[in-house]
């Protein structure tokens, strides 16, 4: 846990710190578990992951229907936090748990290479997507896009999914939010979106 005075730096800009000291950073910790996600109500067995005789998932691939045809998976949705259960939400209601998978990277620092190529390496024929609910420019994107990137030796492009850069980290209005919110996570279940970037 970084000092109060840094809990507010940018979340690239954290990362990039502590790949110069002895510091891992956790999207979720069991200290704050109950603080984040009190209001979800899908994560309602999150203490029994704390319990003892468990032991800390540095990244948690999806275990849902993709996992019977990985080669019909059509993209990879990486994120980490709360966004994941946006994402799921929004997989369900476009009718895509055969097509897309989501994968939650927990440990981001430092980056598991292993998992993540394990992961990319299961679904073959899939786009790799990196989702997240911050701006471009104040989330883990730039941290993360390199390190996929050498993960799978450059083969594929990591596209992103999220809110465009901006200097303020939120819109100050409701409803701006929740168009920004929406846009992205549309992006992230358009087999189409990235095509014409190729």
């Amino acid at each position: 846990m970084l000092p109060g005075k840094h809990a507010c730096m940018f979340a690239c800009v954290c990362l990039l710190v502590c790949g110069c000291v002895s510091v891992g950073v956790c999207e979720e910790q069991c200290w704050c578990i109950c603080h984040l996600y009190v209001w979800q109500s899908v994560s309602v067995a999150v203490s029994r992951r704390c319990a003892p005789g468990t032991e800390f998932q540095r990244l948690i691939p999806d275990s849902g229907p993709v996992t019977q045809n990985p080669a019909g998976v059509k993209r990879i949705v990486f994120c980490t936090g709360k966004v994941y259960y946006e994402l799921t939400k929004e997989r369900k209601a476009h009718g895509m748990e055969h097509m897309v998978a989501i994968a939650r990277i927990e440990q981001l620092s430092p980056f598991p290479f292993d998992l993540v190529k394990a992961e990319s390496k299961m679904y073959p024929n899939a786009d790799l997507v990196w989702c997240q609910e911050e701006h471009k420019n104040q989330g883990y994107y730039d941290y993360v896009k390199p390190r996929m990137r050498t993960t799978i030796e450059r083969a594929k492009p990591v596209w992103y999914a999220g809110r465009p850069p901006a200097a303020a980290p939120a819109t100050g209005n409701k409803k701006a939010h929740l168009v920004e919110l929406k846009n992205f996570l549309d992006t992230a279940f358009d087999l189409d979106a990235f095509k014409d970037q190729m």
